[in-house]
């Protein structure tokens, strides 16, 4: 009646080599829901007035957000490390720290060239399933890195670095007279 016929093919990766979670996965999973919320927060406050009455609220909640990203990634860095897969990710949490807390546009443009300056060590070796999920995962978190220095904040300051002074004019502000 029925005609057994396997339809998995023979190079098939055994089970044991599939992808398993670490707990620096997990923690990396958790942060980037968290810096996605953090994101979503700081732009509510983008489009928002001191005369709205929802601005105190959204305060609150982008400092709340921001509080849970350095959490989680506080978390991250206290968590063992157990596939050499998991250093890319934790560099990740270290750049997102790092970016959370820049306050120059020079740290800003010089924490988002890192991974393009050193591939090396934000990237996983190999083409392993562990390295390829580890790979998007980076590549999912990227994408958010992108948009945190897009927001206005940050945007602004990266901006700020590139004033062109015109060759006659002196290069600092000169202050009134009192």
């Amino acid at each position: 009646m029925a005609i057994h016929k396997p339809i998995t093919a023979s190079d098939f990766p055994e089970a044991n080599s599939a992808f398993t979670h670490t707990p620096i996965t997990i923690g990396f999973t958790t942060l980037m829901r968290d810096l996605a919320d953090y994101i979503e927060a700081e732009r509510d406050l983008e489009h928002c007035g001191s005369w709205d009455p929802a601005c105190d609220a959204w305060i609150r909640d982008a400092e709340r957000a921001r509080a849970h990203v350095l959490d989680a990634i506080t978390a991250l860095r206290g968590t063992p490390v157990c596939r050499r897969e998991d250093l890319p990710l934790r560099r990740y949490a270290d750049l997102a720290q790092m970016l959370i807390e820049s306050d120059s546009p020079e740290q800003v443009r010089d924490i988002l060239a890192l991974p393009d300056r050193f591939p090396q060590v934000f990237r996983c070796a190999g083409t392993g399933p562990v390295a390829r999920r580890v790979d998007l995962m980076v590549a999912g978190f990227q994408q958010h890195l992108h948009a945190l220095a897009t927001l206005e904040d940050v945007a602004d300051m990266v901006e700020a670095d590139y004033v062109v002074i015109a060759p006659g004019e002196p290069a600092t502000m000169l202050v009134p007279a009192a």
